[in-house]
């Protein structure tokens, strides 16, 4: 069975007008299709216009052309007490809430359902303690807001947005604030609401390597507001990544799917080990240091990966003779100071 269609867009154009003139039309002709219970990561460059699809799609700004639908209704027909009900909002803004708890700050969540007082019934507070939990952020209700990491007070916002129990929410930049870890952990708590909650998640994105392992879909926005959509595993095969992103000097690799910083090619290696993370994290030292994989041709150096009982041991082989390492770093010290001494004289 097909999933249930959540927010489609239908001819959709998008940018800035004045009372009468549009005046800037950022992106044209868009048909896209978020489905329930999918991940979608909206990335792009600098100032492709990913900001202003966000605000479209939810509400905030108007379209030039063109409809935004959720479920069977335009967006632009949904009153407000409906479209709280259908959709939620977290934006890149740090909360600034003064003497609030995490708890209380979730509870907002529950305005569309509240009476004119907002109190909170017995299954209100019930709804918010799930949402908390849902995110891993249940042993942070009775704390202050503003004694919060900011990994944590995401956590309460993206809590905040569940507990309004929409079909659909939509963050703009939810990572931007966050250190590596909390990126993950954000980006893992995520798809867990789409897949066990079965909430339809859209969110922008700068970070494309999470994104390509987290998304369902890859809504791809480039420097001149074409879109591309697909999966991110057949857009990775398309290449389409290089030219979204062309950047003089930086290049994209479809194998570890992620861009990488070229250097300056010292020579090819051959690497001798079984399969194993040492293997990997050598051949990635080795290509940072210049050396590319000899592919079958005579190699300049040859590296061999072997086991003095539980640890590992490199020992490298080049043309001046061999050496025994007890490490990585100690490999490329090694290469630098035997190998490299030949290119001043070339």
């Amino acid at each position: 069975m097909n999933a249930i269609s959540i927010l489609t867009c239908e001819n959709l154009t998008i940018g800035y007008r004045n009372q009468k003139t549009v005046i800037k039309e950022v992106s044209k002709d868009l048909n896209l299709n978020l489905k329930r219970g999918e991940l979608v990561c909206l990335i792009g460059p600098n100032g492709s216009g990913k900001s202003t699809l966000i605000r479209t799609l939810a509400g905030i700004q108007p379209p030039l052309h063109g409809d935004v639908w959720l479920r069977d209704k335009k967006i632009d027909d949904l009153s407000s007490e409906e479209r709280a009900k259908s959709f939620s909002v977290v934006l890149t803004t740090p909360v600034q809430v003064g003497y609030l708890t995490a708890f209380d700050i979730v509870a907002l969540g529950r305005f569309p359902y509240t009476n004119w007082a907002g109190r909170l019934t017995e299954p209100d507070k019930n709804i918010v303690i799930s949402a908390l939990a849902s995110v891993g952020a249940h042993d942070l209700a009775q704390r202050f807001i503003h004694e919060l990491s900011d990994g944590e007070r995401q956590k309460v916002m993206i809590a905040r947005a569940l507990a309004q129990e929409p079909e659909l929410m939509v963050l703009d930049e939810p990572t931007a604030y966050l250190d590596l870890p909390h990126k993950i952990e954000t980006m893992r708590i995520l798809k867990r609401v789409a897949q066990k909650n079965k909430k339809s998640i859209l969110l922008s994105t700068h970070d494309l390597n999470l994104a390509i392992r987290c998304a369902d879909q890859l809504w791809i926005m480039d420097r001149n507001g074409t879109m591309i959509s697909g999966t991110p595993e057949d857009l990775v095969l398309s290449g389409i990544f290089g030219s979204a992103f062309e950047i003089d000097g930086v290049s994209f690799d479809a194998v570890r799917g992620e861009f990488t910083i070229p250097v300056e090619k010292r020579g090819t290696f051959s690497l001798i080990a079984p399969e194993s993370v040492e293997r990997i994290w050598t051949s990635y030292a080795l290509e940072r240091i210049g050396y590319v994989p000899a592919d079958g041709t005579v190699s300049d150096i040859i590296v061999t990966i072997h086991k003095d009982g539980q640890k590992p041991v490199w020992n490298l082989s080049h043309p001046g003779g061999e050496q025994t390492c007890e490490s990585i770093r100690s490999l490329v010290e090694s290469i630098s100071v035997t190998c490299f001494l030949g290119d001043d004289s070339h």
